[in-house]
């Protein structure tokens, strides 16, 4: 089990053009800072690419690799659990952010079922699971069969 789950991971990454993944993280940093309050970098735990949507999911730290400093960040509390959460479309060869909260105390994608269903291209959902623990990508495939 974690040798497939190692090997998606490396195909998901081998897919995915270093230049592409630049410019998806380029253009979320700038309003992910402001919503953080200062200067941030990403710790990637998940960039899925579909068609023209991208979703990153992860965690945030300062520009140096630091913690943040949560007080300065706007709508967080300080003490409760963080994720970053991103979903960006392309347009015009630009990447621009859709939606951004970064500091998520739950997976926004919980409950992606329940708020209206899939959006976005099934493939950005790969590897996101419901609360329940089922595959988001695989419901949204069989809801577009």
């Amino acid at each position: 089990m974690a040798a497939c789950l190692l090997t998606a991971l490396l195909a998901q990454a081998a897919e995915l053009p270093a230049t592409e993944r630049q410019a998806i993280l380029e253009a979320a940093r700038g309003p992910a800072s402001v919503q953080a309050g200062q200067p941030v970098r990403f710790v990637v735990t998940r960039l899925n690419v579909d068609a023209n949507w991208a979703v990153l999911v992860g965690s945030l730290v300062q520009a140096n690799g630091g913690p943040l400093d949560w007080r300065k960040a706007k709508a967080c509390d300080p003490q409760l659990d963080k994720m970053l959460w991103a979903v960006l479309a392309r347009a015009d060869g630009r990447w621009r952010v859709a939606q951004l909260d970064v500091c998520a105390t739950e997976p926004p994608y919980w409950m992606t079922r329940e708020q209206g269903g899939f959006v976005w291209p099934c493939g950005v959902y790969a590897g996101l699971s419901d609360a329940q623990g089922r595959s988001l990508e695989a419901a949204c495939r069989a809801l577009n069969r």
